[in-house]
């Protein structure tokens, strides 16, 4: 009787704050801690919220960090603690607002921009080939990570009336028509909006989402997006009507996934040119509505070698030749990464927000966190789960973000945390150790 091939388990670092804060040994013994098991595959953040990690012919690497310690020495690190045959990944977060150019942004339906960049954009994607030829040519790295799980908010934005939706910059929607969605920006404007069908906004639970499955895309199946939506309370009014303008809502997302994943798989073309691992991170395998891509249009359009996610269904509810890992924590890096985001750019915000709304903001991402599930027993069964070839997850523990929380209030604001102020920042460990 054979034994069953042991699963991969992958060491996730989202952000260099991380390794600014410990070397890369302290968060491989953190993984440990909390999985029981040495990760055999490791991830380094290579380009975050406010630059590369390196030294990059693009954009030149956040000052506060020590030029002798960045990706090539994380690289290193992890070479001497685990040997030279652990494949070593590198992610980029795909936002890049440092590059600080609105060519490349991505716009609303009011054609307002947000300062991220629109993947879609020949001239990003081209940016996004620049960054990864750079860090294969660093040496050490095997594989790509491409961080998707934030590309196209859709969400409620101060100032405005309804939903925001994203994107319908000029190449979104000469893509959109390409692929047979001609319907106008107006569609998506004000409280009546598409969106408002899959969105709810409320200022008690936030956002509240359905995020369609490629089955509802495929079968332009209006009327169980309806029953759902009506039973969400998303929407009222006449189901007929509704289904109306579901089944345009679903055309829009049949377009806008085709769009996105091909804008993934053109990005990612310049590893594979190297014969360079890819991977993608996706919140969910559904459309969800800050990536506005799924699983099955990825892996139809080839767009990347795996996929990392939560929830990838039964391979019999989901035909395709994906391969996918599961992420432990709610919809990925998505928590993690708007938790790292107001600490990496907490310099500018705490200028535009003062020290009390940062604090406020920093403490509301912080219980976000309580969403990572890294744990020895979501680890054991993942072993058992047939559509995953193993799992992800980001080491980051209770007393570590208590470290991170105090270094950054001391340098942002100039004052210590008093005990009791800093005991609401307190999270569970992943695996609910303390």
């Amino acid at each position: 009787m054979g034994t069953a091939r042991k699963k991969r388990s992958v060491c996730f670092l989202s952000s260099g704050e991380m390794l600014r804060l410990y070397p890369v040994e302290h968060w491989l013994k953190r993984f440990q801690e909390f999985t029981r098991s040495t990760p055999n595959e490791v991830v380094l953040p290579a380009v975050g919220f406010i630059g590369p990690y390196y030294d990059s012919a693009v954009h030149p690497f956040p000052k506060m960090y020590d030029p002798k310690y960045l990706l090539p020495a994380w690289v290193r690190g992890v070479r001497e603690k685990l040997g030279s045959e652990v494949p070593i990944w590198a992610t980029i977060i795909v936002e890049c607002g440092f590059l600080d150019n609105e060519a490349l942004w991505i716009r609303n339906q009011y054609r307002d921009d947000l300062p991220q960049i629109c993947i879609t954009n020949p001239v990003a994607q081209e940016v996004l080939r620049d960054f990864i030829a750079e860090i294969i040519d660093l040496g050490g790295v095997n594989g790509v990570v491409l961080d998707l799980t934030d590309i196209y908010p859709n969400s409620a934005t101060e100032g405005y009336r309804g939903i925001t939706s994203t994107c319908f910059c000029d190449h979104c929607v000469k893509a959109l028509k390409e692929k047979g969605f001609k319907e106008p920006r107006e569609a998506f404007v004000g409280d009546a909006g598409l969106v408002r069908l899959v969105l709810k906004i409320s200022e008690e639970r936030g956002a509240a989402h359905i995020d369609p499955p490629q089955e509802w895309i495929d079968h332009v199946d209006a009327r169980s997006l309806v029953s759902f939506s009506l039973a969400r309370e998303f929407v009222t009014g006449d189901q007929g009507v509704l289904e109306l303008e579901a089944s345009r809502l679903l055309r829009y997302f049949d377009a806008r996934v085709k769009v996105t994943a091909e804008a993934v798989r053109d990005t990612l073309s310049a590893a594979k040119a190297k014969n360079v691992r890819t991977a993608v991170v996706l919140g969910s395998h559904a459309a969800d509505l800050t990536q506005m891509v799924t699983l099955s249009a990825l892996d139809r359009a080839k767009a990347a070698d795996e996929y990392w996610l939560p929830d990838a269904p039964d391979r019999a509810a989901l035909s395709g030749d994906w391969c996918a890992l599961q992420f432990l924590a709610a919809r990925s890096t998505y928590f993690t990464n708007a938790f790292f985001e107001h600490v990496e750019k907490a310099q500018e915000r705490v200028i535009g927000y003062g020290d009390q709304q940062f604090m406020e903001v920093l403490l509301s991402t912080s219980r976000q966190l309580m969403s990572n599930k890294l744990s020895a027993g979501a680890a054991y069964v993942v072993q058992k789960l047939p559509q995953y070839d193993g799992y992800v997850g980001v080491p980051l523990g209770t007393d570590d973000h208590l470290t991170l929380v105090r270094r950054l209030s001391s340098e942002v604001t100039g004052a210590v945390l008093p005990p009791e102020i800093l005991e609401n920042f307190r999270i569970a460990n992943p695996d609910k150790s303390r």
